[in-house]
């Protein structure tokens, strides 16, 4: 099988730019995703927690590759846009200005908009949240927060905001509803799904094409992966771009020696949970009862005293659902770093490709990154003790009287949004080829340099359309 592009993953970058590149008629593009793809929504064959957006679903999950029991990712038609909490927001102006001129603010800003409006983001999941949301925003103005008009204006970069949301109606609109759908009738596209792509084949220093776990080939002119900051990076490995130790440890032949998997990224955190009043519970169910209730609807951006001037590097996600074990009721707050200075890596497990990644996450390993988690905390405690909120969440459950430091380092964890392990500069061009290979580029969020402070998936939508106006 002979084609002019194949795409490797049908995440979100992936599903762009299948539908991107397939615009042009006489460009024949191969899409190959490891996990099911169940066609066009339409077709009404998606499973119910995939499409519904109040909540998020964990039935599509690659599992585990790490040292904790974090997920890596959703194996779908989609990616991690199938499996999130569908919020859209940007990372600050200073975050993109970091990769360099050619992805500075001022030139990547357009893709971010195109992007929001391709997966037709809503300022909100719903205008009636209920008591307890409410409650919090009026908390966060009690404790000195501004209710920002706008998620992502840079002129309010601190503030208590209803998260925007590729969602419609309560359909999570996916990147395989928002770009594939459309492009599924197109002749020269192929759609190959429940496939893995074991490694690149090249001649000499030219990809050729990919060759598959169950050992079928797709030959093409270029190969664009798209398998995210775990997979890309695996998927380079095997096909002896990498750390020279890393190859050899593995027996792999060096065909270019890169920092691959050598930086990664992501936002960390951890949570409080409270006890609920018996008015706040009946409000939850008089809640569910008459409306959909999201397990999540704000985010709080604040600034800890280590952040720049003028910019945020706190999330606060207050939350609201059924406890899975008990089936009553829960509600607390996630908080995360948004630009932490601490980084891991991702290293081959082996050099079979049905072997997840080895993910070690380097949470903590800088001093600074706790020390702004314990204020993020100690802003959490703040809000719970302002009205309208505080009646209603009477008792601490975690970390309760745990020694704050000790709650922190033991539950950290990330926020779904590894970036950085074929970075800009190190592993790729500044138009994601990778160095010193022809015919080959990466295009999803782990040429992200260093990472914005925002959920990742907008930004990777980002990348995918740039990249693809760069090769229509």
């Amino acid at each position: 099988m002979r084609f002019d592009v194949v795409v490797v993953g049908g995440g979100t970058a992936g599903c762009i730019l299948a539908a991107r590149l397939s615009e042009n008629a006489d460009r024949a593009v191969c899409l190959i995703e490891a996990g099911p793809d169940y066609g066009p929504l339409a077709d009404g064959k998606w499973p119910h927690e995939i499409v519904d957006g109040s909540r998020m679903p964990w039935t599509h999950d690659w599992g585990s590759g790490g040292e904790d029991s974090s997920s890596l990712g959703a194996r779908i038609m989609g990616g991690c846009s199938a499996h999130n909490a569908c919020v859209v927001l940007k990372g600050s102006p200073a975050d993109y200005d970091e990769w360099g001129e050619a992805w500075a603010y001022e030139h990547f800003s357009p893709y971010l908009d195109l992007a929001r409006t391709g997966l037709r983001t809503a300022q909100r999941n719903t205008d009636r949240p209920g008591v307890f949301y409410e409650a919090v925003v009026e908390a966060a103005v009690a404790a000195g927060y501004s209710r920002l008009t706008d998620a992502d204006d840079p002129s309010e970069p601190v503030g208590i905001t209803p998260c925007p949301v590729n969602m419609v109606e309560r359909t999570r609109w996916n990147a395989a509803f928002a770009y594939l759908d459309p492009a599924r009738g197109r002749a020269n596209l192929s759609i190959v799904d429940r496939t893995l792509v074991d490694r690149v084949v090249f001649d000499g220093s030219r990809a050729v094409g990919v060759r598959t776990s169950d050992g079928r080939r797709f030959d093409a002119d270029m190969v664009v992966l798209t398998a995210g900051a775990y997979f890309s990076p695996a998927i380079l490995c095997r096909s002896g771009i990498g750390p020279e130790a890393e190859l050899a440890r593995h027996g792999i032949g060096i065909v270019a020696a890169l920092p691959v998997g050598e930086r990664l990224l992501d936002h960390c955190g951890t949570s409080v949970r409270w006890e609920l009043s018996s008015d706040l519970q009946r409000e939850l169910e008089r809640h569910e009862r008459d409306h959909e209730l999201y397990e999540f609807h704000l985010v709080l951006k604040a600034a800890s005293s280590r952040c720049a001037r003028g910019t945020w590097d706190l999330h606060v996600l207050p939350y609201a659902d059924r406890d899975p074990e008990s089936g009553g009721w829960e509600a607390g707050a996630i908080f995360f770093h948004m630009k932490p200075l601490s980084t891991g890596r991702v290293r081959l497990r082996s050099t079979d490709p049905t072997d997840l990644p080895i993910v070690e996450r380097g949470f903590l390993t800088r001093t600074e990154d706790l020390a702004t988690l314990l204020e993020a905390l100690e802003i959490v405690r703040t809000l719970a003790t302002k009205d309208p909120l505080s009646p209603l969440v009477e008792t601490e459950l975690r970390p309760g009287d745990v020694d704050p430091e000790h709650h922190i380092r033991e539950t950290i964890s990330g926020y779904f949004h590894p970036a950085g392990t074929c970075a800009i500069g190190e592993v790729v061009d500044a138009d994601c080829h990778v160095h010193g290979i022809e015919g080959l580029l990466v295009a999803d969020a782990s040429i992200m340099p260093t990472i914005p402070r925002a959920n990742t998936n907008l930004t990777t939508a980002a990348i995918a359309e740039r990249i693809a106006a760069d090769l229509a």
